[in-house]
């Protein structure tokens, strides 16, 4: 892969203000660790120093917003782009298409193919106390042997870079947007969300974020400045669902969507991490969604590669109390 296409590939995944601390804290987040994936956990770490090495001779310098690299993508020059379709305010984020090959970072990602689309793993939580509660009807079982060396071929109907696992439609949602994967081992319980964010049309914030069910089922919420959301750190603040939130949610469905390649490449995430806060959405559900803003009046959902830019006054009234 040219340098030009590896940038390329870079610009379609959520940048991450420091690679390698960012990678191992996305392992050490995977808890509890499902047996199956625990076997292969040193060998992932080495196959990624070996493609973090590559990364730095293919590139000529570390881009200063460094992104996860999931080699998931369909090949660059086949790739349809990000553009109006119809409504003046829709845009079309494509249907991923999986390469001829993997490789060690794609195999980290949870991955899950179902009825012919691409579930990834989402920034929305659930406890395991929750996740029984939660768990709807049985939609098969995920097949093994996703991993660095699977061809094309191997992505059948539920193959998957999580192992055999039993996969479920979650209570309260659509199975089309987002299914739970879901085992039992030694008497624990190892559940995970993923979410179908591709292949897709939105022309406003609803479309999208609407699927998470927010707005109507908030039950807490606070948020983290991004510095502590970056490194992990326990520092959370309590935010009231008062009018304020009220006005920024509605504001925010109504939001239309901006391409989120066009906002990386005009340096979106280069103005700092004062200008980023993460929002925490407790729902009655027990799910936790999270949403990231941006100054500017940008928010963006987990790894849907789209921004939503809202009113300015329902987006500064609640910015300007996350202080």
């Amino acid at each position: 892969m040219d340098h030009k296409a590896y940038k390329h590939v870079m610009d379609q995944i959520e940048p991450e203000a420091d690679l390698q601390n960012r990678i191992a804290q996305q392992l050490l987040r995977q808890k509890p660790a499902s047996p199956f994936r625990i076997k292969r956990f040193q060998y992932i770490v080495g196959s990624l120093l070996l493609v973090v090495i590559l990364g730095w001779i293919i590139s000529d310098r570390w881009m200063s917003d460094n992104k996860l690299l999931i080699d998931i993508t369909e090949p660059i020059e086949q790739r349809d782009p990000v553009e109006p379709i119809n409504d003046p305010n829709a845009i079309t984020i494509p249907k991923i298409k999986l390469p001829d090959q993997s490789n060690a970072m794609a195999d980290m990602i949870g991955l899950i193919v179902y009825k012919g689309n691409i579930y990834t793993q989402t920034h929305t939580r659930i406890s395991a106390e929750n996740a029984k509660e939660l768990r709807g009807d049985k939609l098969g079982r995920t097949k093994a042997g996703i991993d660095e060396w699977s061809k094309q071929t191997d992505y059948v109907e539920l193959a998957s870079t999580i192992g055999v696992a039993d996969i479920y439609s979650v209570n309260g949602y659509d199975s089309d947007f987002r299914i739970m994967s879901y085992q039992e081992h030694d008497g624990q319980i190892y559940a995970e969300l993923y979410e179908h964010l591709n292949g897709i049309t939105i022309a406003n914030g609803e479309d999208l974020i609407g699927k998470t069910k927010v707005k109507e089922h908030m039950e807490s919420v606070r948020w983290q400045d991004y510095n502590s959301w970056n490194y992990s750190k326990p520092h959370f603040n309590k935010f009231p669902i008062d009018q304020t939130l009220h006005s920024f949610m509605t504001a925010l469905y109504d939001a239309k969507p901006i391409d989120g390649d066009k906002l990386y490449k005009e340096g979106i995430y280069n103005e700092g991490a004062q200008n980023q806060k993460v929002l925490f959405f407790k729902l009655k559900d027990q799910t936790e969604v999270q949403m990231w803003l941006f100054k500017g009046n940008y928010v963006k959902y987990s790894n849907a590669p789209v921004f939503f830019q809202l009113e300015p006054a329902a987006f500064s009234a609640l910015w300007d109390r996350l202080q």
